[in-house]
């Protein structure tokens, strides 16, 4: 099986990847870790090949993973023939150590080139309220929280269209932080029910010194002023309601966008 863990920036992924990693799914060879920072001490879990390429694919795009002002739904599966072939080699890399994921916020957005060359994808979606993920994000990255939540709302209607006919996990960035033993242990069960073999539920100490609760540090007094989209999307991710259509950006947050970055906004080192 090949798992996909999927989030918005600040969403929690990085907690899920390690506690799938922990079951015994592949990641990378040494090396090919990104390394830890002060903002995600406990690592990211991702593969500097695959960020490379997920970089490279929004740079064919003229976008960046915080500028999505020419980003377009439609051509989102182009790429050149280079990348591709950069794609394939690395997929049939992972494919001799199946189960094995791959994580990378940026994929909720270049998930149409990735499916494309698989063969058994899983989606495995992280969940956190979205005034907590736009609070980390001006934390780290000094994006107000207006361009944020847009921001995330491209995110998720990018990913949650191309995962909608797919096998997809929902799970909650809170919950796993308030009792993660029994959602590792519920995570492990679903992905066990979508076929993926070989996995084991890490003892109760290994969950325990590794999540945290501490690290939990963006927390939204306001959880519930959401426009109708964003609430619909929340519903959705939340596994409140099911996706009937095809989903859309909103007007308000298409037009946020579209005027790209503040002219003074600086990227943090």
């Amino acid at each position: 099986m090949q798992i996909l863990i999927l989030g918005m920036h600040r969403s929690g992924t990085s907690a899920v990847a390690r506690l799938i990693n922990m079951m015994g799914a592949y990641f990378a060879p040494e090396g090919m870790a990104l390394s830890a920072k002060p903002d995600n001490p406990k690592g990211f879990w991702e593969r500097k090949d695959v960020l490379s390429i997920n970089n490279e694919l929004l740079k064919f795009h003229q976008c960046e993973w915080n500028n999505l002002a020419h980003w377009d739904f439609e051509n989102a599966s182009k790429a050149p023939p280079v990348i591709k072939q950069k794609m394939h080699a690395l997929i049939m890399n992972m494919d001799a150590f199946r189960p094995w994921f791959i994580k990378d916020p940026r994929m909720c957005l270049t998930l149409p080139v990735w499916l494309a060359m698989l063969e058994a994808p899983l989606a495995v979606i992280v969940y956190r309220n979205p005034h907590e993920i736009a609070l980390s994000l001006h934390k780290r990255s000094g994006i107000d929280k207006e361009y944020a939540l847009a921001l995330w709302e491209y995110y998720m209607v990018g990913m949650l269209n191309k995962t909608r006919n797919m096998p997809r996990i929902l799970v909650s960035y809170e919950e796993t932080l308030a009792t993660p033993v029994k959602c590792c242990e519920k995570l492990h069960s679903k992905l066990a029910s979508h076929g993926v073999k070989r996995l084991v539920i890490p003892s109760h100490h290994e969950i325990k010194a590794f999540i945290d609760p501490r690290l939990y540090r963006a927390k939204a007094a306001d959880a519930t002023s959401f426009s109708p989209a964003q609430k619909a999307l929340c519903d959705i991710l939340q596994g409140l309601r099911d996706q009937t259509a095809t989903l859309q950006v909103s007007p308000d947050s298409k037009e946020i966008i579209q005027k790209g970055l503040p002219a003074d906004y600086e990227q943090p080192r």
